[in-house]
């Protein structure tokens, strides 16, 4: 476990994950919420917490049948392989009588969509649920996380196949929410992400059309054109997440994309949103615009507030 603990984000250790865990669990976020109690905080949670392990701190996720066990009904199990180790964060649902297991690799995906259709489980509302509980615990007191269009920007973003930056972005028109997507790959670019991204290698805000992703505020401003609203009157929300799924929250109200900033600029939208500290602040398009071309040119770096605990 000590190699483990090595490797994680620094905001979160394996320790304290394990700790948080029961705190964040619920009967909303359990896949058997009739035989969720207080007393078993972790039933039900073994495929929404193997997915969120991932994220923090990579590996493999294993899946193993119940079938034959004193658990049959539950279906199966997940735990993680983490750094060659197998870790079993809901280990604690089956008490002391742990059934003995064989596990096989699955993948996120297989966890949260449909193997034929591609379309989202159940599974993941309550991988979104959990991951948002998450963040909001680790950002105890934190007015942003009761705004409820922040909680949507987040939770949006974890749908994102980025493999850099996760983001998510709502549109609003007369405060009624018209839009909300991620950042996603774009098919005919998806070779530039295999087997890493291409973006790893280029300084962050800088070369912006130079990826596989099209951007969250992109597609947004498409979709709500084709719908014939004016964007003059709308409000754009942005968020990102890293993908450790932990939230990247700024320090000052700031747009750091040139290319989603441009884009914005010339539809004429109305605001830009940002989460700044503890608050969603305010920018005009023209700001957005002057900001982002200083990190385009290199002349500013990226500074965001450091999770408090």
């Amino acid at each position: 476990m000590a190699e483990i603990t090595q490797r994680v984000d620094r905001q979160l250790n394996v320790k304290r994950f394990e700790e948080l865990l029961p705190r964040i669990c619920s009967k909303e976020t359990s896949a058997a919420p009739e035989s969720w109690s207080k007393e078993n905080p972790l039933y039900g949670h073994c495929a929404v917490v193997s997915v969120i392990a991932q994220n923090l701190y990579g590996g493999e996720i294993l899946r193993a049948s119940l079938e034959n066990t004193p658990f049959f009904s539950s279906g199966s199990h997940y735990i993680n392989k983490i750094d060659g180790v197998n870790v079993d964060f809901t280990r604690a649902q089956f008490g002391n009588e742990y059934p003995v297991l064989e596990f096989e690799p699955r993948t996120r995906e297989y966890i949260l969509y449909e193997p034929k259709t591609g379309k989202p489980r159940l599974t993941m509302e309550r991988y979104k649920t959990l991951a948002f509980n998450l963040a909001n615990t680790l950002h105890e007191n934190n007015a942003l996380f009761n705004e409820p269009m922040y909680k949507l920007c987040f939770t949006t973003a974890l749908e994102s196949t980025c493999k850099k930056m996760w983001f998510g972005c709502v549109i609003t028109h007369n405060s009624k929410v018209v839009y909300a997507g991620a950042n996603r790959t774009l098919e005919p670019l998806k070779e530039l992400c295999r087997p890493n991204c291409i973006r790893d290698n280029i300084q962050s805000r800088t070369e912006s059309m130079i990826g596989a992703c099209g951007h969250a505020e992109e597609f947004g401003l498409w979709e709500v054109a084709k719908k014939g609203i004016p964007l003059s009157e709308c409000d754009l929300y942005v968020a990102g997440v890293h993908t450790t799924g932990l939230p990247w929250i700024k320090a000052e109200a700031e747009h750091t994309c040139l290319r989603c900033s441009v884009q914005m600029y010339n539809a004429g939208l109305g605001r830009i949103f940002v989460p700044v500290n503890d608050r969603w602040a305010p920018i005009t398009p023209e700001e957005a615009v002057s900001q982002s071309m200083l990190y385009a040119t290199g002349q500013k770096k990226v500074i965001s507030q450091a999770a408090r605990h």
